[in-house]
């Protein structure tokens, strides 16, 4: 009886830690043929607060529609005071507003900060003018560049945690790339 009890809770922590390994498949957004798609997963370091989230972005070719990043919060937060896009360290420069949108390329706080409790989301669209302008070099190909080279995540910022109360690791949908060719719409899993 003991050594079952062993055997078993053994397999359960193998089964665990198994588990814990498995990286989640990516789900992503519907998007026009030939679009570069990119989603995070929003998560905290710190473990006492009960929020997450997840960004969904999507870039068509040029000519075939709006660009726009989502972003879904579910739990609950308080003081928001900005949301961006930036390379990957916390001191690093913005490379895309989300919240607020600024009107020039300086980062300037919510005034007074968010709370929510429940759900938050919002869409915000961009071109490549936008993503240019917070650029150093006014480009917006150092932004597709700095994506496919995974260099890019979100950040949900709030007055305690100006580093980032969440933040998750851009992810782009092969070939993370203009693509050219026919029309239509690509689904995720097809």
């Amino acid at each position: 009886p003991v050594m079952s009890s062993l055997v078993a809770i053994s397999f359960l922590a193998v089964l665990i830690l198994a588990a814990s390994e498995v990286k989640a498949t990516p789900i992503w957004p519907d998007a026009p043929y030939g679009s570069v798609v990119a989603v995070a997963r929003l998560t905290s370091l710190d473990k006492s607060l009960v929020v997450r989230g997840s960004v969904a972005l999507v870039w068509p070719r040029p000519n075939m529609g709006n660009a726009s990043v989502a972003l879904n919060l579910i739990g609950a937060l308080n003081q928001i005071t900005m949301a961006h896009i930036r390379l990957n360290a916390t001191n690093a420069p913005i490379r895309l507003d989300l919240l607020p949108r600024y009107p020039g390329v300086a980062a300037v706080p919510l005034n007074p900060p968010l709370n929510f409790r429940g759900t938050f989301g919002f869409t915000v669209p961009f071109d490549y003018l936008r993503v240019g302008a917070w650029d150093p070099d006014n480009d917006h190909m150092n932004f597709i560049q700095s994506l496919q080279k995974g260099l890019l995540y979100v950040s949900v910022q709030t007055v305690g945690m100006p580093g980032g109360a969440l933040q998750g690791k851009l992810e782009c949908k092969p070939p993370c790339m203009f693509s050219i060719g026919g029309g239509g719409v690509v689904y995720p899993g097809k």
